[in-house]
This record gives C-alpha cells, sequence and structure tokens, in this order.
C-alpha cells in the first residue's frame, strides 16, 4: 500500500512530503522518519495519508518538552 507522508523538518520550517510503500501506516511513517533523517531532516509528520484520502494518525515518536527559561 502506498501511503503520502507529509510534513516539516523541524529545524528550517521547510515543507516535506513523500510517497512510502508499507503494509500499514505506521511502518510508512516509521520508514519516512528514517528516510529524511539520512538526508539530515529532523522531520515532524503532520499527516499520514493512506488510500482513497484518509488521513491516519500514527504517533510516531515521544513528543518533545521545550526548555524553560530560567
Amino acid at each position: 500500500m502506498t501511503y503520502l507522508i507529509v510534513g516539516v523538518d523541524r529545524s528550517t520550517l521547510a515543507s516535506w512530503h513523500q510517497n512510502v510503500q508499507s503494509d500499514d501506516a505506521s511502518s510508512a511513517a516509521r520508514t519516512a522518519l528514517a528516510r529524511a533523517a539520512d538526508r539530515g531532516i529532523d522531520l515532524v509528520i503532520a499527516a499520514v495519508i493512506g488510500p482513497h484520502s484518509n488521513v491516519v494518525c500514527v504517533p510516531t515518536q515521544e513528543p518533545r518538552v521545550a526548555p524553560r527559561a530560567a
């Protein structure tokens, strides 16, 4: 199955998208994160879009906590 992964680069806020072939949405998201990391992109996935334009919610990583000012 082919999924469209849409997101942004955390460091530059540049948009990013790529088609990923996978058995399920979670695997597709992990593959996209790995491909982006190989290219030096700190990817934040905004959406995983499956067949028939279904947007799938896929938690792929732990949320990051922003540092607080002292």
